[in-house]
C-alpha cells in the first residue's frame, strides 16, 4: 500500500520535474541562470538559440518552479533550482561514467555518501590496473602525513614504499575488508613494519562491513575502485587531486575504521 501511494504521488510530481528537466536546452538554462540572472534576449544570445525558444524554456522552467522572473525582468533560479541542480551533480557524475557504474557495485556504501556522489565529479577515471598500482606506490612516496588503506588484500609491490614511508614518520593505516586473503606464505605484517608498529605509526584493523578498495593520504586519492558484480575487485575506479574528493574519501574511511575492530595485537583488541 506505501508503495502504491508512493507510486501515485510522490513518483508523478518526480516524473514532471524529470520531464521538464529531459531537455539539454532547458539544463543550459539552469546552468547558465545559476551563473548570470538574465534577461530572454541576453539568454537566447548566450545559449545560441532564438529568443522564441528561450522564452519558451523559461516559461516551462517558471511552471515549474525552477526559474523565477523578478521585477527588473531578469530570469533567477529560484531556492529550489539551486537545490534540483545540485542534486543533479551526484546523477550527472553516474551518467559520465556508465560502463563503470553498469558493472560495479554500490550498494554497500552507506546512503549518506551516495547521496554525495557530486563530490567525487572532480576525479578521473582508470581503466588500467598497472597505473592504479603506479598511484599506489607514487602516493606513498609522496606522503608526509598518512597513508591510509582499505583492501582485500596486500599490495606486496608497495611494501618497500610504505617501510620507507613509516621510517619517515608517515601515518599507516591499514583496514582489512572481509573476505581478506593473504599472499602465499606470508608471514605477517608485524614482522614487515615491525619498527612502525613499535613507533605507533602503523596500526591495523578489520571491517566486516567495508566492501571498497581505497587507498589515500592527505595530498591525493591513489585509487577508489568498488566491488565487480561478482563481489571481487578488479582494483579499476578513480584517482583524484581534488580536495573535495579526497574530503569525501577520508570521511568514508573515517566511517569505516570507527566501526572495525582492532588487528590481532593492535589497540584494545
Amino acid at each position: 500500500m506505501i508503495f502504491y501511494v508512493w507510486l501515485g504521488d510522490e513518483l508523478e510530481d518526480l516524473c514532471n520535474l524529470l520531464f521538464e528537466l529531459s531537455n539539454e536546452d532547458r539544463l543550459r538554462v539552469l546552468h547558465y541562470l545559476r551563473e548570470e540572472p538574465s534577461k530572454v534576449s541576453g539568454l537566447a544570445r548566450a545559449l545560441g538559440i532564438t529568443n522564441q525558444e528561450a522564452s519558451r524554456h523559461l516559461s516551462r522552467l517558471t511552471e515549474a518552479k525552477v526559474v523565477l522572473r523578478d521585477a527588473d525582468g531578469l530570469f533567477n533560479l529560484t531556492p529550489l533550482g539551486e537545490l534540483v541542480l545540485t542534486q543533479l551533480r551526484g546523477l550527472s557524475f553516474v551518467a559520465e561514467h556508465p560502463a563503470y557504474f553498469a558493472s560495479h557495485l554500490l550498494n554497500e556504501v552507506p546512503q549518506r555518501f551516495l547521496c554525495r556522489l557530486c563530490e567525487l565529479e572532480a576525479s578521473t577515471p582508470v581503466d588500467d590496473i598497472m597505473v592504479v598500482l603506479y598511484n599506489v606506490e607514487r602516493v606513498i612516496d609522496e606522503a608526509e602525513e598518512h597513508v591510509w588503506r582499505l583492501t582485500d588484500r596486500y599490495d606486496m609491490m608497495a611494501l618497500p614504499e610504505l617501510e620507507e614511508a613509516t621510517g619517515r614518520g608517515v601515518e599507516f593505516r591499514l583496514m582489512q575488508t572481509r573476505g581478506f586473503e593473504y599472499p602465499p606464505d606470508w608471514s605477517g605484517t608485524g614482522i614487515i613494519l615491525r619498527d612502525a608498529r613499535l613507533k605507533g605509526v602503523f596500526n591495523l584493523k578489520v571491517s566486516d562491513e567495508a566492501n571498497v578498495f581505497l587507498a589515500i593520504s592527505e595530498k591525493e586519492v591513489a585509487a577508489l575502485s568498488f566491488p565487480t558484480q561478482s563481489g571481487r575487485f578488479d582494483y579499476l575506479g578513480f584517482t583524484s587531486k581534488d580536495e573535495r574528493v579526497i574530503n569525501w574519501c577520508h570521511e568514508l574511511y573515517e566511517y569505516y575504521w570507527e566501526k572495525a575492530r582492532w588487528g590481532p595485537g593492535f589497540g584494545s583488541g
